[in-house]
């Protein structure tokens, strides 16, 4: 067996518990692309209403690096065509409903910390005071939701961790490039 699936297996099999069978398949959904946008979109408008220009100009850069990977996400799922481990193997512990068969790399962990890696980049311009214990709180966000693709059944460790690097790469990019991309 090999290392993917044996990692697999442990944190789909070894770590089952009650509290976990209960609270994964809901937090998994909140690295999703839909539910990023919205909040993406809705700290935007907030920010726009406020009018707090840094953080509305950051969250643009966010969501820009948020599409950038998640473009680059879609794009090699449908090069690679690999299978969830739930088509491909026997006695996975599935808790959720997924309809996109393919699994490599994955979105959630994608989107997860194109998000998350950009804002800690910048959190310092956007926080004056707590911006440790923000990024503190997104880093385990960061950590929970990838954790989550696996417990759930929908993701071999290798997506997840191509997902997040996919994901950094992009926040690192757009955060080099963020005064060229967008100047106000």
């Amino acid at each position: 067996m090999d290392i993917n699936l044996e990692l697999f297996y442990f944190f789909n099999h070894n770590l089952q518990n009650p509290i976990f069978d209960a609270v994964m398949p809901v937090i998994t959904h909140f690295g999703g692309f839909k539910v990023l946008v919205v909040v993406l979109i809705v700290i935007i408008f907030y920010a726009h209403l406020k009018g707090k220009k840094t953080l509305r100009r950051i969250t643009i850069l966010a969501l820009i690096a948020f599409l950038c990977s998640d473009l680059v996400t879609a794009i090699l799922k449908n090069l690679v065509n690999e299978p969830r481990p739930f088509v491909s193997l026997d006695n996975v512990h599935l808790l959720i409903t997924e309809d996109d068969p393919l699994s490599f790399p994955s979105g959630h962990s994608t989107s997860t910390l194109s998000v998350v890696t950009f804002y800690i980049l910048n959190m310092k311009e956007l926080a004056k005071k707590h911006y440790k214990l923000i990024d503190i709180a997104l880093v385990i966000f960061a950590l929970v939701i990838p954790f989550s693709r696996l417990y759930v059944g929908v993701h071999y460790p290798f997506d997840v961790l191509a997902g997040a690097i996919i994901g950094i790469i992009g926040a690192l990019v757009v955060n080099r490039y963020k005064n060229k991309i967008i100047k106000f």
